[in-house]
């Protein structure tokens, strides 16, 4: 039998083991608690910013891929408070430059500057190319859109479109027309062109627009399709001829009618330029990179050396940025299919 004393201490051991394990898990929800509010920070607080970053730039100096690509390292450098650094890669229309990208961290320290060419045009025209953009590469954020003319060489015995057209029918061997490489967009706005005009070209590869570029000046090839901004001093020297703009007039030469207008259509599409890195970036580190490149875009001084490059700002970066590439991937490839192009 039990007694009212045994009862008595039975309640109340039962009563301090409750109240002991009561206590337990309350310490150990203040503990999860704590824990939580010490580790939040830590995974909140965003990657820390390189020592140093590298910018790959795949063609030589000079070019507009180069020019836009320094551009692009200033704002970065000024934004981040960092070291940036560039080096040119140029070769295999983008190729060397993607495999030293691919040979680096992807930390945020090591990007790569490219043109649209690279991405949305090459991968289509070219199946043997030793990278592929969507394997290889993150998009980071596009800088800029850039205006492209058609130049000829003082000795091309013609003023203007028409005439060049009418010497290029009659003309053989064919005359010469330079790009950035082979696969390259200004490739590609050749191609277009002979298949809009059904005239013969000879397209002649260079490593970069800036080695072609001389070789118009010097009289070596008949013209090329080149970034108005990097033309136009020249241009305005005399030294070669502006005969027609892509898409839209460009505000560094207002008076030169786009090819659309000289009854040459189907060559609308403009070249952009963006920086990328390789994959395997965190989005924190991607947006980094990316916020760093909106901020100096909106400032006057951005615009300005833009401008002066025969550029204005398209900053599109995240999903928006992939759309854009998508869409214009597509559009590239039908064309290429449609008009049977292929890279040489």
């Amino acid at each position: 039998m039990t007694t009212p004393t045994s009862a008595r201490t039975h309640r109340a051991h039962r009563t301090r083991n409750v109240a002991w394990r009561a206590g337990a898990r309350a310490l150990a929800a203040l503990a999860w608690v704590a824990g939580s509010l010490l580790a939040a920070p830590a995974q909140a607080q965003a990657p820390a910013v390189p020592a140093m970053i590298k910018i790959w730039i795949p063609f030589a100096p000079g070019g507009p891929t180069d020019v836009f690509g320094r551009l692009a390292a200033d704002a970065l450098r000024t934004n981040l408070k960092t070291t940036v650094v560039t080096e040119n890669r140029p070769g295999g229309n983008g190729a060397v430059a993607v495999n030293a990208l691919k040979l680096g961290p992807a930390d945020g320290s090591n990007l790569l500057f490219v043109s649209s060419g690279m991405i949305t045009f090459s991968p289509f025209i070219d199946k043997s190319m030793a990278y592929d953009p969507q394997r290889d590469l993150v998009p980071i954020v596009c800088i800029a859109q850039t205006d492209i003319g058609l130049i000829l060489a003082t000795n091309v015995q013609a003023t203007n479109l028409q005439e060049f057209l009418q010497l290029a029918r009659r003309s053989n061997p064919p005359l010469s027309m330079g790009s950035a490489g082979l696969g390259n967009i200004l490739h590609a706005y050749i191609e277009l062109f002979k298949d809009a005009t059904r005239v013969d070209l000879l397209h002649v590869p260079y490593k970069g627009a800036s080695p072609a570029f001389a070789d118009v000046l010097a009289g070596q090839i008949s013209g090329m399709f080149i970034a108005v901004g990097l033309a136009q001093p020249s241009v305005a020297a005399g030294k070669a001829r502006l005969i027609a703009t892509v898409g839209k007039r460009s505000e560094l030469a207002p008076g030169v009618p786009t090819l659309a207008e000289q009854g040459i259509p189907g060559v609308e599409i403009l070249p952009w330029f963006a920086i990328m890195g390789p994959r395997g970036m965190a989005p924190e580190t991607v947006e980094r990179i990316a916020a760093a490149v909106r901020a100096a875009a909106g400032t006057e001084d951005f615009k300005k050396r833009l401008s002066a490059a025969g550029a204005s700002p398209l900053v599109v970066s995240g999903p928006e940025f992939t759309r854009m590439i998508d869409a214009e991937s597509q559009t590239w490839s039908r064309l290429i299919t449609e008009k049977k192009l292929k890279a040489e």
